[in-house]
């Protein structure tokens, strides 16, 4: 699993944190166990500066050190007791304290429960003295640069919590000496005072090329072969023997008094992770920018083709999904369509070679099902749109999901012949709204009767004896989703306009016409918090990251509010028009949004602001999707698909006209 993991992360198909969590969790720490929480390394070394430069190497710490190596004043006193250490029973170490115990952990989230409740068991039921406590994070940091007994490294939550350095419940902790009483964590002056902007920061250097190209060091001290043996010794990362896997054999100890001793000062005073690679680690692969075009270069975006009449003559494109190499499209009055969506574009051993021919990039091929009505009929005061849709895979085989009929059920439909599989009717209304997981397991329906119901893919039949039974099979024969639903969300008092459902962060998060916003967890269907718009407007749309970021959308006030998972508003922006269609990217780090002025904004899912602008359709957009490529496509209100993406360079080179293309794509 490890080596696995290190490939996809040579060839950067997970990110820097990603890795290290799958690091951490493999070599035994968990979020479940204080003594063995996971690591994460000090990045920064600039805790001072109003700006942050990552072009500047002095900007980040040395991750090629531990800790107690980073400033060499101090490291001269580590080494003189690690050559002059002479014990019979305890071998010879530099440093007498860990990078990751309990005690640090407690010191780092004291501000969040359950950890402030523990902190205080540990210290006898009260709080440490205020100056003993985690102060600021340049404080923090100086202290692991010049104190002999504090090497201690980071917690994730650095990463992306910015929740642990406010004190939200209002503890008294105390006041320190110079009479300041102590509340939230100082930040660095580039932090801008906002928790939000230290964490996005922190993780963007995370993330960048200079840790992308350094990481691998520190992951040969924490986790790889530096950790033990001759190499520790070189690159100075010996601890205490007692916080080595292995280092004694408990299970034959007689003396019950030193036993009970020996695991106490185990589980307090830090434990080193078990070792995962015994030989040096591979540096990371280089950048691939044209895999990001988004993060690296948007403005390289551009319109690549248009396929007129994409569905039928003028019938809008109200929907846009994407199932591996499947475009679906949904028209007015119903009109379903699947068509292929072309890449010359393969990705080898992090590398991208590129076809010989003058084609572009990507365009959208020939029919999988021709055009054809789905046999149903609408409700009529329902508003058909991108929210009544959604694109499945579930077992291999795609299916469409439709809500919006007038008998209050919303149905299946395979996209292999467009016939309807599956038709479930529990709701007591019109049923608005669908969204789906990122897996296809779960499904969330939301309903003019106010309620949102949670529904489970079907598992697939066992092929034992007992499933050969006929009522048995008769039952489940055509079943893609189970007809029971797992959970019924109440809450709302008026129509359920939009549904986002994410196993990943547990939540099901609801928007009503009455302008309320509630989540609830996926497994347990419990109450967590509602938000409300602002002005009490009725949401029209709603997205929501992996990261944990939410925005909603609304047609009466034409403006964009976005907030964290934990419901603190982070950001409010104008729409310029009024939005049909808004979709996140894969990463999550970008929304895509486009509507009646015929542009497509693209915004950052940090701060709300654009990123840019792209024209090129001049017609009302009604649907929108973004691909894995980061290529955008975009059906409009008479009928066209267009394509945008980056161009081929070949295209250029050549200067051949684009246009010419255009049609052959088509």
């Amino acid at each position: 699993m490890a080596e696995s993991a290190r490939e996809s992360w040579r060839k950067r198909e997970i990110s820097n944190f990603e890795y290290l969590m799958i690091l951490n969790t493999l070599s035994g720490r968990s979020y479940n166990d204080l003594t063995q929480y996971p690591i994460f390394p000090w990045i920064l070394a600039d805790y001072s500066s109003e700006k942050l430069d990552f072009n500047k190497s002095s900007t980040f710490r040395d991750l090629s050190k531990p800790v107690g190596a980073l400033d060499a004043k101090r490291f001269k006193v580590f080494e003189d007791r690690y050559l002059n250490f002479c014990d019979p029973d305890i071998p010879s170490f530099y440093y007498g304290s860990h990078y990751s115990s309990m005690g640090i952990v407690l010191y780092y989230l004291l501000r969040l429960e359950p950890f402030t409740a523990l902190h205080r068991n540990l210290q006898g039921g009260k709080f440490d003295h205020a100056d003993r406590l985690f102060q600021s994070i340049e404080s923090t940091y100086r202290n692991c640069l010049s104190n002999t007994s504090d090497v201690k490294e980071l917690t994730p939550e650095f990463f992306y919590m910015p929740e642990f350095l406010e004190n939200l419940n209002s503890y008294h902790f105390g006041v320190k000496q110079d009479g300041e009483p102590l509340g939230h964590v100082g930040l660095p002056p580039w932090a801008k005072g906002s928790p939000e902007e230290f964490i996005h920061i922190n993780r963007e250097a995370l993330e960048s090329e200079y840790v992308s190209s350094n990481l691998h060091h520190w992951i040969d001290l924490i986790f790889g072969y530096k950790q033990r043996g001759k190499p520790a010794v070189e690159a100075a990362n010996i601890f205490y023997y007692l916080t080595y896997e292995g280092a004694v054999d408990l299970e034959n100890m007689d003396d019950m008094l030193q036993k009970s001793a020996i695991e106490d000062q185990i589980a307090n005073f830090g434990q080193t992770p078990i070792q995962i690679f015994r030989k040096k680690h591979p540096r990371r692969g280089p950048p691939i920018p044209i895999a990001h075009p988004l993060y690296f270069a948007p403005q390289s975006i551009t319109v690549t083709s248009v396929v007129p009449s994409a569905i039928s003559s003028s019938s809008s494109v109200l929907f846009i999904g994407l199932l591996d190499s499947n475009i679906v499209l949904m028209g007015e009055e119903l009109i379903l369509s699947v068509k292929l969506w072309l890449t010359t574009q393969l990705q080898s051993g992090g590398n991208f070679t590129f076809s010989g021919s003058l084609e572009p990039f990507f365009g959208i091929g020939s029919d999988v099902i021709s055009p054809r009505k789905v046999a149903t009929s609408l409700a009529e005061n329902v508003e058909f749109g991108r929210q009544c849709l959604a694109a499945v895979q579930i077992h291999g085989d795609n299916y469409l999901i439709l809500c919006g009929n007038w008998e209050n059920s919303f149905q299946i439909i395979s996209l292999s012949d467009g016939r309807i599989v599956q038709s479930i009717r529990q709701h007591k209304d019109v049923v608005s709204c669908v969204a789906v997981s990122s897996d296809g397991s779960v499904i969330a329906t939301g309903s003019y009767d106010t309620t949102i119901m949670i529904w489970h893919a079907f598992r697939g039949r066992s092929n034992d004896k007992r499933s050969k039974n006929a009522s048995n099979d008769l039952s489940t024969k055509d079943h893609v989703i189970i007809e029971n639903p797992s959970h019924i969300l109440c809450g709302h008092d008026d129509i359920i306009t939009c549904l986002f459902v994410s196993k990943e962060l547990d939540i099901v998060i609801s928007g009503s016409k009455d302008g309320t916003c509630i989540f609830h967890t996926l497994r347990e269907g419990t109450y967590v918090r509602s938000i409300r718009h602002p002005s009490g407007a009725g949401l029209s749309k709603l997205v929501a990251s992996q990261h944990g970021r939410i925005v909603f959308y609304s047609d009466s006030d034409l403006s964009l509010h976005m907030y964290s998972i934990n419901g603190k508003h982070i950001a409010s922006s104008e729409s310029n028009g009024r939005l049909n269609c808004m979709e996140l990217s894969c990463c999550g780090e970008f929304m895509v949004c486009a509507g009646d002025h015929g542009q497509i904004v693209l915004r950052s899912m940090d701060s709300l602001g654009v990123v840019w602008r792209y024209d090129g359709s001049g017609k009302t957009i009604t649907s929108l999707a973004v691909t894995p490529e980061e290529c955008f496509l975009a059906g409009t209100k008479d009928g066209s698909l267009i394509v945008f993406s980056i161009e081929n360079p070949l295209l250029r080179k050549g200067g051949i006209q684009r246009n010419k293309v255009k049609s052959s794509v088509g």
